[in-house]
């Protein structure tokens, strides 16, 4: 983020203390009494969530836009709520305080984004990073050929082959963000679909056939 006091004890980055938490060892987790995730995107509930379940005595959540803006799906965001995790919004983090020593996490400070441009700390002893976690858009298009649509998801047919007749794709970079047996599905489908672009030969299935994803950005070759 460039902000000062990411470099200290206390600071984590989202993925790393998620991956923490799916080991289930839970004296390995780190946790504090008072935590602060930056981001409201579907990591940071992850995030806010875990550190709540776990034991953490408050929980804040902290985004620089407004609740309507959030990027998280909005049935994850109820989940955060109905699980006691409290809300900064608007606040946009310009540091990390700690103590004299600077040994110890004291708060996250921020500033208001409602055009006050107010100072406000938020006490914790805890910050966890969930932000910057984009699309790689210029990959798919420049590197791997393939056309993206307007939200910078990759075009596919119903075999899941991109407009790069050599590139079949699925999962979040196709659909944006889903669930993980949608993604399974997709690689399905992809593979049936590199079987017959290769040998030729459609793939027969016994019993229930595999359908396709419906997809509003689908199109034909």
């Amino acid at each position: 983020m460039g902000i000062p006091g990411e470099e200290l004890d206390g600071v984590y980055d989202a993925l790393h203390f998620i991956e923490k938490v799916k080991t289930r060892e839970w004296t390995s987790v780190p946790l504090g009494r008072t935590v602060a995730v930056i981001g409201a995107g579907n990591t940071a509930i992850d995030a806010v969530t875990q550190a709540k379940r776990l034991g953490a005595e408050h929980v804040i959540m902290v985004y620089r836009k407004t609740a309507s803006e959030m990027p998280a799906y909005s049935y994850e965001f109820e989940l955060a709520k109905h699980d006691g995790v409290e809300f900064a919004w608007q606040a946009a983090p310009v540091g990390i305080i700690s103590d004299d020593e600077g040994k110890r996490i004291t708060g996250l400070r921020c500033e208001k984004t409602d055009g006050s441009l107010q100072l406000f700390d938020i006490p914790c002893d805890m910050v966890i990073k969930a932000v910057g976690q984009t699309k790689m858009a210029a990959f798919f298009e420049k590197v791997l050929g393939v056309e993206t649509d307007e939200r910078g998801r990759v075009m596919v047919s119903e075999s899941m082959q991109t407009t790069n007749p050599k590139v079949f794709a699925g999962g979040d970079c196709v659909n944006g963000g889903g669930e993980a047996v949608e993604a399974a599905q997709m690689g399905k489908l992809a593979a049936h679909g590199i079987h017959e672009t290769l040998s030729g030969k459609k793939v027969e299935f016994a019993g229930a056939s595999i359908k396709p994803i419906p997809s509003d950005h689908a199109h034909q070759h």
